[in-house]
Formats: structure tokens, sequence, C-alpha cells
């Protein structure tokens, strides 16, 4: 009996305690770790580059996500944040993708807010060694993506306070300092004189300058600036609505009419005894920047730098300048939205991150340019100024020694050594010359939509996409249309 007691107390005292933590408030972090374990575990794969790139190209994500978890586990950047965020949103896992959206936008509005004027101009070493922040419009779809996460969570709320934070909050900082720096000349006044400095240096050596130039990348212009991101536009419109707001339909129908030529604002009204069904598709994958690499003169030829020793006259001397580069390519074909007893209807692309990323890398192709431009001038003719005066001084010291015919002879052979590591000197510069070209991955290569004005009722339905190798993939959905008011659905195809 009293063992019955002891344990009915002990449950007794569990259960009280269970209550009072009820009621205790928690952290964001702990929120956080309570929403991750409500989710299914995944368990992380030993990282290794080679198997995660075979695993990005056959679009195997689940493979993708356990490896970045692993590599992930200790500390992430806003690079592999970025990636992780999405490759839980392509697996299902949104709740866990959206604590990581929320992650990454803090990061990315601090590195942004601190250093982007620093960051831009700046060019002491390699772009791509700097902290990334994020190109340009991945510092507005970081919470564009995570409104779909909390309202595919059933989180309407959340889904439009992001919305709310991107126009109200971020995007006129984004405007302010992103967008006034990244039109500017370019480089940061001190880079400049150093750029200047190094130019001039080249004129003692015979070298004409001036054709590095030739290659300097177009100038961005306002119309490279990404202002305005069409998705958020278009959530906005519709969750807004779905919420009872309907506070800025009007400037959101206006903002998209100039974005979107196939806007049509009369769907924005739905007529009584009518609902509404939006279906938004993600398809395709965004493209990947290259680096463009130029060499002065042809990679072929070389300029010759008088040394001052006889026996060895000139040094062949190259410079490599660098820079991101994307040519525009496209794998979506076209997606189609059917709704079973009602009809099908062409989805018209809300927004191409295609096009994002080629304005991304037009903004900042000039800067990189005349910052790698620097950097490899300086770096150079340091390496000659060092190699003219070591091949001197050895030169020199044979002379010391040109009485005893061995030394002289052994002398002979470390000149000549010396006078070849100072030339793979030079040229092993160029290694070291690379271009930024980092970005997330795994964002869609469009954005899509279409809507159905139709009474209310529960429907089904498919999106089907089709692409450029032939291929076609469709996705079903159910949906609820309620009367007055506009449904969401939310479908991707991401390969």
């Amino acid at each position: 009996m009293k063992k019955i007691i002891r344990i009915f107390t002990l449950l007794l005292a569990l259960f009280l305690i269970s209550c009072t933590s009820s009621n205790v408030e928690v952290s964001e972090e702990q929120n956080a770790e309570v929403v991750g374990q409500a989710t299914k575990k995944i368990k992380p794969l030993k990282y290794n580059q080679a198997e995660y790139q075979k695993a990005f190209e056959q679009r195997d994500y689940s493979t993708c996500l356990r490896m970045l978890l692993y590599k992930t586990k200790k500390k992430a950047n806003i690079r592999d944040n970025l990636d992780l965020a999405m490759l839980y949103f392509l697996n299902g896992n949104y709740a866990q993708a959206s604590v990581v959206f929320e992650k990454t936008d803090a990061l990315m509005f601090d590195a942004l807010t601190k250093s982007v004027t620093k960051s831009v101009g700046k060019a002491v070493v390699n772009e791509n060694i700097k902290e990334y922040t994020g190109n340009v419009y991945e510092f507005l779809l970081v919470n564009t993506m995570n409104s779909l996460c909390y309202y595919l969570q059933g989180d309407l709320n959340n889904a439009v306070n992001q919305l709310t934070r991107l126009s109200d909050l971020k995007l006129p900082e984004y405007r302010r300092l992103y967008g006034e720096v990244l039109v500017t000349e370019g480089l940061d006044p001190s880079v400049k004189e150093d750029l200047t400095d190094g130019m001039n240096s080249l004129k003692s050596y015979n070298i004409d300058s001036s054709v590095f130039t030739a290659e300097l990348p177009q100038k961005p212009s306002e119309k490279d600036l990404y202002k305005e991101s069409a998705m958020a536009r278009y959530l906005s419109l519709v969750l807004r609505q779905a919420d009872g707001d309907k506070s800025q339909v009007d400037s959101d129908s206006m903002v998209l009419k100039s974005l979107m030529k196939e806007f049509d604002e009369g769907d924005v009204k739905i007529p009584s005894d009518f609902g509404r069904l939006d279906v938004i598709a993600l398809g395709g994958l965004i493209g990947k920047q290259t680096e463009r690499e130029l060499y002065f003169p042809s990679k072929s030829t070389f300029f010759y730098i008088p040394t001052g020793v006889s026996s060895f006259r000139v040094l062949p001397v190259q410079f490599k300048f660098v820079h991101p580069a994307y040519k525009k390519t496209s794998t979506v074909k076209g997606i189609d939205v059917v709704l079973n007893g009602v009809g099908t209807k062409k989805t018209v692309i809300v927004e191409n991150f295609n096009t994002n990323l080629e304005k991304s890398v037009k903004l900042k192709a000039r800067k990189e340019y005349a910052a790698s431009m620097r950097r490899s001038i300086t770096k150079k003719v340091s390496g000659i100024v060092a190699g003219i005066a070591g091949i001197n001084a050895a030169n020199e010291g044979l002379k010391r020694i040109s009485s005893n015919s061995l030394a002289h002879t052994l002398g002979a052979v470390g000149f000549s050594a010396l006078c070849e590591s100072t030339i793979a000197g030079l040229s092993a510069i160029d290694l070291t010359e690379t271009a930024d070209i980092r970005q997330g991955e795994f964002f869609p290569e469009t954005v899509n939509a279409a809507g159905f004005t139709i009474p209310a009722g529960l429907y089904r339905g498919k999106v089907i996409y089709r692409f450029f190798d032939g291929s076609a993939v469709e996705k079903e959905f159910e949906a609820e249309v309620k009367e007055g008011k506009p449904s969401l659905v939310v479908s991707s195809c991401i390969k």
C-alpha cells in the first residue's frame, strides 16, 4: 500500500511540475528547439564535397540536407544557412526551414547595415574570402520564403508579419545602404589610389596598363538594382486579403502591375457568392554564376621586364584579372494548373530569379574587376621587385666567386634555379586570384501563378511542370475555397 502511495505522490508531483512549466514563457532559442523536436528528426551524413556535388547534380535534396546538417552542426555562415533553409523547405520540413530563415535574416541584416559600405569597396583580399552577406535578391528573398513556410504551417499571422517586416523595415534600409553604394563608381578612395599607383608603377617596366581597362565591365545603372520583389508583393496581396486585411490592396496591385505585364487588377476583386483559388508554383532551379578570367597579354604571350642582368635579361610577366559572370538560361518551358471540373490555365511568371541573379552580377562585376586589378597588380609588382632584387644579388655573388671554377659552376646552377623559381612564383600569383561566385544554390528559377474565381467548395487539381529537356512533372493538390476570400496553394518542383 505504501508503495502505491509513493508512486501516486510521484505522479502527482510530475503532473504539478508539468502544469507549472506550461505557463513559463520560453525564449526564442528554446522555442526553436521545441519546433525542431516536433518535426521529423533527420540524421546527419558525413560531409563529402564530391558526394555532395553528386547529390546536387542528381537533385537528391535529402542527401544534400543530411550532409549540410553535418557540415553546419558546429557553425553555419550566411551562405550555408541559405542552402540549409531551402533544403528544409524542399524536404517539406517547413518549421525547421522557418527557424533557419529567421536566423539567416538576422545575420544578413546585421552584416548589411554594419559592413556593406566597407565591404563593397575594399579590396585587400579576394572577394570570396570576405564574409558573405548575400546577393542582392537573397536579402529580400529570405522573408518571402519564410512567409511561405509560416503559411504552409497554417500560421497566416506570422506569414503576413514576414512581408510587413520586408516592406516596412528591410526594403527601405536595403535601398538606402545597398543600392546607393552599388551604383556608385566603385572602389573606396584609398583603394583607387593604390590602383592608380600600381598602374603608374608599371610604366617603369614599359607596360601599357591602359589595355587592362578595355575589358572593364559596363557600369551598372539604376535599372540593375533589385528594388522590389514581385513574389513578395503577390503574396502580400493574397495573404493579407485571406487574413481580412485589404489596406494594401491598391499599393500591392499598383506595384505588381509595374512588375508584371500579365497582372490583371480585376482578379483582385472577388464577386459576391464566389471565392478565389490562387496557385503559386516554384519551378526549376536557379542558374549559377561563373568566373570570367582575363589575361594580359593573352595566355600564350607575356610582358618581358628587364632585370639588369646580362645573363638573364628579362622576366616574363602576365596579369590575370577576374570577375563574376552569368549567362541567363532557362530550364522551365511552362507551368499549367489543372483544376478538376473547372479547366486549365497557363501560369504567368511572377518573378524570375535567373533575372535577379543576372542583375546581381551586373551590379558587382565592374567593382570586382577593378578590385582584382588592384590586387593582381600589387602582388605582381611586389613579386617583380623582389625577383629583380634577388636575381641581381645572386648575380653579384656569382661575380665574387668567378675565380673559383667549381664554386662558380655550382653557383650558376643555383642562379638558373632562382631565375626559374622567380618566373614560377610570378605565375603562381595568378592561382590566388579568384572571383566571388558564391550564391544560394537551391532557390527556384521562376515563381509562377494562376488564379481561378470560383464558387466556394472543395477542389482538387494538379500543377504540371514542363521542362526544355522534354520532361514533365505533375504535382497534385487539394484546396478549400471560401466565399469572399482567396485561398492559396503552394506547389514546387525544383529540378
